[in-house]
């Protein structure tokens, strides 16, 4: 598989989980709405193949979520999007 495709999976990951959260919080729901769309914007970047190398930098998904206890104590959320930082740094220096 390359690259593009295993880091586009990830990504799609994360917005289907994000469809499923329940957060009772408003502005935090309004906050994942704007990182959904962050999200859906780095899938089209990656499916235009216009997404740069990480050159070992990561996608800010995890600072993302950072300042949200809420989102930080989702085990599953926080595990997408560390998954998905992750790779995009190690594996995605050059696509």
């Amino acid at each position: 598989m390359s690259k593009y495709y295993i880091l586009e999976t990830k990504l799609t990951n994360i917005s289907k989980y994000l469809d499923k959260v329940n957060i009772d919080d408003e502005s935090t729901v309004e906050y994942l709405r704007y990182f959904k769309e962050y999200v859906i914007k780095l899938i089209e970047a990656v499916n235009k193949r216009n997404i740069r190398n990480s050159d070992g930098a990561v996608l800010g998904l995890v600072r993302a979520i950072s300042d949200y206890d809420e989102l930080c104590a989702d085990e599953i959320l926080w595990s997408l999007v560390i998954e998905a930082d992750l790779y995009y740094s190690k594996e995605c220096k050059i696509f």
